[in-house]
């Protein structure tokens, strides 16, 4: 997998700030650069925000992006939506094959990452979901070309191929990992099966965390970034949040305290949406985030390029052991989460 983003030059950020009309920037700024390249522009009367796509993100799934955030932002939802050239359209094409979308900036202070934020968050991704549920996603919606995520059915298959490629670097450190992962990922799935008919399936948001769910002090401003949108358990698009909390600094390996936190999270997120978890879906809860390690295997470690491949790989080893523990003490973890 090749990065398609765009080296940023002050000529390319003048002829997206002339295709959208904006006139005159006092400045840019390169906000955050992963899946897309996003830029601060500074106008004289606005602060507004350039979000540049990677090559793979073609205009159908932009646009299926942009109508679910309309969709978000009319039902009330803190989300932000395309500001349009003056021509109407909602997105540019360089001729770089790139392409642009324009919305406005967001003033925000605290990403998602503290218990009482996660909290605020979950009970909002719980009204979103209701939102997500009713719409009747096109194939460019329910599709991401790329995303954290392999779903279960998956996850052991794809884990398998990651791991080979991991063994042909002879590294020893690395080895161990391979065999470790793909015995994790293999007893993960084989008990997801018995939860299966429990799941609900529906359009999700893809990536609930971190400096996608903006909140000014407590207030929460925004949520962002739908790039990962896709159809899949919906229990995934809360096992993802849940999983980058527990490899937070200065976590130790999943203890009861943390399994208070995910079950307040848990409550939350019934406390927002009009279909509450049901018994099956918490109890299969633990096992969603236990399968974490399989996109990072069974995903990028495929495909991205080789040193970025190894660099993915090596973060893993510190990573595996928090989703084995959870595996370890899952009656533990089922017992905590369950209804009451």
């Amino acid at each position: 997998m090749t990065d398609d983003r765009l080296i940023v030059t002050d000529d390319l950020v003048d002829r997206i700030a002339a295709r959208f009309g904006i006139g005159s920037l006092r400045r840019w700024s390169v906000l955050s650069s992963s899946w897309t390249t996003n830029l601060r522009l500074d106008a004289d009367d606005r602060i507004l925000v350039a979000r540049l796509h990677q090559r793979w993100t073609n205009r159908d799934r932009l646009a299926a992006i942009q109508h679910v955030r309309r969709c978000a932002r009319s039902a009330g939802l803190p989300t932000v939506t395309p500001i349009p050239a003056p021509d109407a359209a909602t997105m540019i094409s360089l001729p770089e094959g790139t392409l642009v979308e324009l919305e406005s900036y967001v003033d925000w202070d605290r990403a998602m990452k503290t218990p009482d934020l996660l909290e605020a968050g979950f009970a909002e991704l719980g009204r979103l979901h209701d939102l997500l549920r009713s719409l009747e996603p096109a194939i460019a919606a329910s599709r991401a070309p790329r995303a954290n995520h392999v779903p279960s059915a998956r996850a052991a298959a794809l884990t398998r191929l990651g791991a080979d490629r991991i063994r042909g670097w002879n590294d020893p450190v690395l080895d161990k990992l391979a065999d470790q992962v793909v015995d994790h990922i293999e007893a993960v799935t084989a008990a997801e099966r018995s939860w299966v008919a429990d799941q609900v399936s529906q359009l999700v948001h893809g990536d609930f965390w971190d400096n996608n769910v903006l909140f000014a002090g407590d207030e929460l401003a925004a949520v962002i970034d739908f790039d990962f949108m896709a159809e899949r358990w919906r229990i995934d698009d809360l096992a993802l949040p849940i999983w980058f909390y527990l490899l937070e600094p200065g976590h130790d390996l999943p203890d009861d305290e943390d399994r208070d936190v995910v079950r307040r999270l848990l409550d939350a997120y019934d406390s927002g949406t009009e279909r509450p978890l049901s018994h099956g879906e918490r109890l299969a809860l633990p096992l969603a985030v236990a399968r974490q390690p399989a996109w990072s295997v069974g995903r990028w470690v495929l495909q991205l390029e080789e040193e970025d491949a190894r660099a993915h790989a090596s973060s893993s080893v510190d990573e595996l052991p928090i989703a084995r523990t959870i595996m370890t003490d899952l009656s533990s973890w089922q017992a905590a989460l369950a209804p009451r």
